[in-house]
């Protein structure tokens, strides 16, 4: 039993995302909520709450039982509904119940306060900003909420435990429940950092920040940006740049880009840039005997499954 939880969900329409939490009776059968505030003025708690207040664009904190720590907060304006309440099973139910949802982007408060003190000492710990939770024990994605990944592959291929759900709903377990703080927060730091706002991380921000210029030739034909690579490194910052520029469409209408091509003229440098750029969802070309070969394929590469 997993006991109170509290998640952030990123990307539906708040009405229906708190509309389908209450219809799971999530925080029991009471009509109205103990207390209530609306744009942070508190109001008297009534039945018609959700139609009265969530779809009106303002932000509304319902809290239940006799603690502010069962609750429903709604941000319209990043679309994101905060909600905490206890859970009577484990992970995949947690999961069932997200594929009820509707929502693109969701994180997971932590389990223990004592991360609190770790994170002061080891440093802090990334997630996906704005509303959202700094990443504690789980996150997940529905529909085009994976789309906020450098590709589905960095999902599959994570340090972490992967559950699916209806609707096409994706559960990233970050460490074992059953885990004292300190073990938990060692198990999940690896898993924090692959998947959170990081230079080695794969989330792909709202407003994506590019930190390295797209260079490279676009091939009209296959839709394609090249980027040619003579005797260097393909940093992950790069990488994640030319999947923001492949999802954001940078080169603009004109120049539609369906992907991006790493091109190496050392097949050394490119054999040992593939599994990174296989993640990314990228693709990997070298020069085989005088002859531009594509190194890439749908099956993963030797070395994938070790992605940090």
């Amino acid at each position: 039993m997993l006991g109170r939880i509290a998640v952030a969900l990123e990307g539906g329409d708040v009405i229906d995302v708190v509309k389908a939490l209450q219809g799971r009776n999530l925080w029991g059968q009471a009509a109205a909520p103990r207390g209530m505030a609306v744009d942070l003025e508190t109001i008297e708690p009534s039945p018609d709450w959700i139609d009265r207040y969530t779809g009106t664009g303002v932000r509304v904190a319902a809290y239940f039982g006799t603690q502010n720590d069962y609750y429903v907060m709604t941000d319209p304006e990043a679309r994101t509904v905060r909600a905490a309440f206890d859970m009577a099973g484990g992970v995949e139910e947690v999961a069932s119940l997200l594929s009820d949802i509707p929502f693109e982007v969701a994180s997971f408060e932590p389990r223990y306060s004592e991360w609190i003190t770790m994170r002061s000492h080891y440093g802090r710990i990334p997630g996906f900003g704005r509303y959202h939770f700094k990443h504690g024990w789980a996150c997940a994605f529905q529909g085009d909420g994976h789309l906020r990944m450098v590709s589905r592959r960095w999902v599959d291929h994570g340090p972490w435990r992967v559950l699916r759900g209806s609707n096409d709903t994706t559960l990233v377990q970050f460490h074992d429940l059953d885990l004292d703080a300190e073990a938990a927060f060692a198990q999940a730091r690896p898993a924090h950092r692959h998947m959170g706002i990081s230079d080695e991380g794969g989330f792909l921000q709202s407003r994506y920040v590019y930190k390295e210029g797209l260079h490279g030739l676009y091939d009209a034909e296959r839709r394609v940006m090249e980027v040619v690579v003579i005797g260097r490194e393909v940093s992950p910052l790069e990488m994640r740049d030319a999947c923001a520029a492949r999802r954001d469409q940078k080169l603009g209408p004109e120049q539609p880009v369906d992907n991006v091509a790493f091109v190496f003229l050392d097949p050394r440098e490119a054999s040992a840039h593939l599994p990174r750029l296989w993640l990314y969802g990228l693709e990997c070309w070298t020069i085989v005997d005088e002859v531009k070969t594509r190194l890439d394929t749908e099956e993963p590469p030797e070395g994938v499954d070790d992605p940090t």
